[in-house]
């Protein structure tokens, strides 16, 4: 029997997400590196970065179930990275882009930030688990 349909929301969520991710995993690589094998990148405290990081986000929930991202915190930190839950609000522009590709109207996510586009897509290669996005910008929150 067929599957049905994806439903228009959840196919554009989908397609919005590749878009943001594919364009980012074609530059990753430039330079003659293969990232599937390069080095894990260092990851960045987003509030003491000086301009754009790019997050890696790894895991979304809707406000109040930030006890579902645990498992993902201990996934990374098993990978050497001090993750934790934040607002993607935080990060200017991108708490509308997860909002819009989750439907959670209030998000609050995993997110590993990079002080390049290329480390983020590295990351992203080299990573296991699902990315839900991968979102530029400048840290906005005190």
């Amino acid at each position: 029997m067929p599957k049905p349909p994806l439903p228009r929301r959840t196919a554009a969520a989908l397609l919005a997400a590749g878009a943001l991710v594919l364009p980012l995993a074609a530059c990753s690589g430039d330079d003659g590196v293969d990232p599937s094998t390069a080095a894990w990148p260092e990851a960045v405290d987003p509030a003491e970065a000086d301009g754009d990081v790019w997050v890696v986000w790894t895991a979304v929930a809707d406000a109040g179930g930030e006890g579902a991202l645990e498992e993902e915190v201990a996934r990374l930190g098993e990978l050497g990275y001090d993750a934790q839950a934040w607002d993607p609000a935080c990060q200017e522009g991108t708490g509308e882009t997860i909002s819009g590709l989750t439907g959670f109207a209030d998000p609050v996510g995993v997110g590993l930030a990079f002080a390049s586009e290329e480390d983020a897509g590295v990351f992203d290669t080299r990573y296991e688990g699902a990315t839900v996005s991968i979102t530029p910008g400048p840290y906005t929150c005190a």
